[in-house]
């Protein structure tokens, strides 16, 4: 019966992925304590989702920018609808920044770089966002306080 379980769950979450299924984003939760979540790469876009607000996910996305030394240009700032961004530099990217649903504190971050073979960039700039966010020991303590 174990034996059985673990296919039938690769092929739900393959499943999950291929749809674009809205279960998705809480495939985050199953990460590390120090890298959440998984990206997916579709034509050229890589999408992870974080389980935070949308002004939350926008100023570590920025700090992660300034980290990297990139000039990020806002284009589209707008508090419940998302937020979209255009850096400059060595690699451009297009970067949005999208509530999941209404009520509902999943954010969905979208990059776009016009360059291929940069894959390894966009993971490193996942990265910066995932530590420019607030631990999640931390959110609860401020729940509770």
């Amino acid at each position: 019966m174990r034996n059985r379980i673990f296919p039938r769950l690769a092929l739900f979450l393959v499943t999950a992925l291929l749809s674009g299924c809205t279960a998705l984003p809480f495939l985050s939760f199953m990460g590390s304590a120090t890298y959440e979540g998984y990206v997916v790469w579709n034509s050229g876009e890589a999408t992870k989702y974080y389980a935070f607000d949308l002004d939350t996910t926008y100023r570590a996305v920025t700090r992660a920018s300034h980290q990297l030394k990139l000039e990020a240009t806002l284009i589209k700032s707008a508090p419940k609808e998302g937020y979209s961004l255009e850096t400059k530099g060595n690699v451009p990217m297009h970067i949005d920044i999208l509530p999941l649903e209404k009520n509902v504190s999943v954010t969905t971050v979208v990059i776009r770089i016009p360059i291929f073979g940069d894959k390894q960039y966009v993971e490193l700039f996942y990265k910066l966002v995932d530590d420019n966010l607030p631990k999640r020991e931390a959110v609860g303590k401020e729940k509770t306080q």
